[in-house]
Parts: C-alpha cells; structure tokens; sequence
C-alpha cells in the first residue's frame, strides 16, 4: 500500500514539473517575441536614419553649409531618440547579449552623427594653411567613417544574437560603399566641397589613384613596391576635377626615372577634358620595363590655367621591376 501511494506520488510529481516545464517554454518563447516586436520599430528608424545620412553625403555640394548643418541638427536627434526608445528596454535572459550589441550598434551610430557635423563645417571652412585644413578635415571624416563601420559591425553581432527564424529586418548598413570613405577619395570630397562653395572660380585638379598590370607583387620595408617587368606594361588612373570650372585637355603623365638619373627616361600622356566634380578613370599604355629596372614612377596632372593648389596633383611611389 504504502508502495502504491509513493509511486502515484512520484507520478504526480513528474505530471507536475512536465506541466510546469512545458508551460514555460511558451512563456519564455512570448518574451523574446515581445522584445523583438518592441525593437523592430527602432531598428527599421536606425534603417531610415542610415539612409539619410547617406542621402546627406551624396547632396552635400548642393546642399551647402547651412543644409548640411539643418539636417544632420535634425537627423541627430532622431539617432538621439531610437537610442534612448532602446536603452529603456529590459529584454529575457537569453537576449541579453544580443540587447548590448543593438545598444553598442545604436550608441556609436549617434557618436557618429554627432560628430559628423562639426567634420563637415571643418570639410567647407578654408584654414590658413591649405594642406592643414583639408588634412584636419579629412581626418575628422575617417573618424566618422570608422565609428559608421563599428556601427554596422555591432548590428550585425545583434542580428547574430537573434534565436533562429527571428523576424528581424536583414541588416542596412550605413555605409554601402566603403571606397567612398578612404582618405583618398575623402580628401577629394572636401576639395569638392570648398569649390562649390565658392562663388569665384575655382580650377583644381586632383590624382586620386593609380596602379599598375602587372600589379605589385610586394612591398619591401622601405616602401618600395615590387612589379613584374613586363613590354606591355599599362598605368591605369583616376583624375579628379575638383574645382567648379571645366577643364580641357589636361596634361596627364605617367613618368619612370631611374634611381641616379635626374630626368626620366620613360613617360606616357594624355589630355582628358573634366567638368566640375567629374571623376573620369583612364589607362595609359605601354610602359616597357625590363627586370632591374629600379626608380621612381610619378603620376601628375600639371597645373591648369588658374590652378594655385597643386598638391594633389601628384601621386610618387619608388618601384623595382623583376
């Protein structure tokens, strides 16, 4: 008897606890859908949000100084708002983790908007020194730049956090084009910018970029790159006309002068035409080289009519051919 009366005790024990075990597994299951349905709102305004600033970025030449500040102004407060409707939160248990990297995601989203602003005044006010301010400018850009990166770094380890099958908006990130943000291309926006800021005109002329085919192959300590030697060898590059003016028939040279020699021995040239904001990309061809040939490979825009910056006409780079 007293056999019987133990084991229907054990057995309403094991009913009860499978209750209680499968009455939670439900309750717990409508927590984390109850924090993803509080955090979808915030999450697709973060997703407008990235959009704007990247509408900002692309109109900032016509939008001018006191555009850029109306709109980031307003566009901080947004960023401001979705942080704090998120940081108020209290997510299950098992989201915790996934809450501090939306927040983290979220936080340096608006570090990035706040700081954006003071970057762009720096982008269209000219220094005394020329080189400084763009420089000064263009540094706090590529801060902005980073902090957007970490950003959508953080929204991705949040989207990672999610329990399978979450109805999650896939992620937007804020910057869509990471080439737009180098310090190359960002030096070139803030020469845009002053230009068209000006009423007078502005003729500028910048070299983004080049490289080679064959491509280097390595780079030794002291900075020198290693290319394959090649009959054909071609320089492919990208001009910019940073100024507010048309330019035509900019001189446009590819030089190789030997290490010793005091003028090169080797050069290719053209004569592109570039309206005001214009990026044209172009390759000059051929460049024979032979193995040992060692030097310095120069690619410049000489000056156009009216020019006075020409610092960022040219871009050097000691190379050895093998």
């Amino acid at each position: 008897m007293a056999l019987l009366v133990g084991l229907a005790a054990l057995f309403t024990a094991v009913v009860l606890v499978a209750e209680g075990s499968s009455s939670s597994r439900p309750s717990a299951n409508e927590a984390v859908q109850a924090y993803l349905d509080q955090v979808r709102p915030s999450v697709e305004q973060s997703d407008a949000q990235g959009a704007d600033f990247a509408d900002v970025r692309a109109q900032a030449l016509t939008l001018g100084g006191n555009g850029i500040d109306r709109r980031l102004e307003r566009l901080t407060g947004e960023v401001k708002t979705t942080l704090q409707s998120v940081e108020t939160l209290a997510p299950p248990a098992s989201l915790r983790v996934a809450q501090a990297y939306l927040v983290a995601a979220l936080g340096v989203r608006m570090k990035a908007v706040t700081e954006a602003r003071p970057a762009m005044d720096a982008a269209l006010t000219k220094a005394a020194t020329a080189d400084a301010g763009v420089g000064n400018a263009v540094s706090q850009l590529y801060t902005v730049a980073q902090d957007l990166g970490l950003g959508d770094r953080a929204y991705d380890l949040f989207l990672g956090a999610l329990p399978a099958g979450s109805s999650m908006p896939p992620a937007q990130p804020w910057i869509t084009d990471s080439s737009l943000w180098t310090t190359v291309q960002l030096t070139a926006f803030v020469d845009r910018l002053r230009s068209s800021s000006s009423a007078t005109p502005v003729h500028d002329v910048a070299m983004l970029a080049f490289q080679t085919d064959p491509g280097v192959v390595s780079i030794q300590p002291d900075g020198t790159e290693i290319i394959p030697a090649s009959a054909s060898t071609s320089v492919s590059i990208v001009l910019e006309n940073v100024g507010n003016q048309t330019e035509h028939g900019v001189n446009v040279y590819v030089y190789f002068t030997p290490d010793g020699a005091k003028s090169p021995t080797r050069f290719l040239r053209d004569f592109p035409d570039l309206a005001p904001g214009e990026t044209r990309s172009f390759t000059l061809h051929p460049l024979a080289t032979q193995p040992g040939m060692t030097g310095r490979l120069d690619v410049t825009a000489l000056a156009v009519p009216g020019e006075t910056d020409t610092t960022n006409n040219t871009l050097s780079v000691h190379v050895m051919f093998k």
